[in-house]
């Protein structure tokens, strides 16, 4: 029998763990996260970096959002939860003043996963944002 090993992906060259995205900007198929201090470089000397991310060809239907609140307990604890399920550009309409804190980030054949704390005006609720795209992740770095 022939065996045949999937290649890891390789390692984005930065990272959005704990980066704090200020505002999603949807122009055309092109996805903006706007970030407040940047995200930080996977390589030595792994330091700070300030910039924005964009994916592109961004497929708005098949991109969907799921908004966690929890009950009787903090939210991100285990425990009995409500949620929502909606479409990204449902979501852009409905929550265009709300802030994403990023704790986890992964990638797939054309699909990048983030999950972390949306933080609207009176509370904080989970999330977990499932970004469908056939084109290309742009990690723009201000000098």
């Amino acid at each position: 029998m022939r065996m045949i090993v999937k290649k890891p992906a390789s390692e984005p060259e930065y990272s959005l763990h704990d980066a704090h995205i200020m505002e999603l900007q949807a122009e055309k198929d092109t996805l903006r996260l706007v970030t407040q201090y940047g995200y930080v470089c996977t390589a030595a000397p792994y330091g700070q970096v300030d910039g924005d991310v964009e994916l592109t060809g961004v497929d708005w239907e098949s991109s969907y959002i799921y908004i966690i609140e929890y009950q009787d307990v903090l939210c991100g604890n285990c425990g009995a939860f409500t949620g929502k399920k909606m479409t990204l550009e449902t979501f852009l309409l409905e929550h265009s003043d709300g802030t994403l804190d990023i704790m986890d980030e992964s990638y797939g054949f054309r699909l990048t996963m983030l999950s972390g704390f949306l933080n609207l005006q009176d509370h904080i609720l989970e999330f977990k944002l499932e970004i469908y795209y056939t084109g290309e992740i742009r990690y723009l770095l201000k000098e």
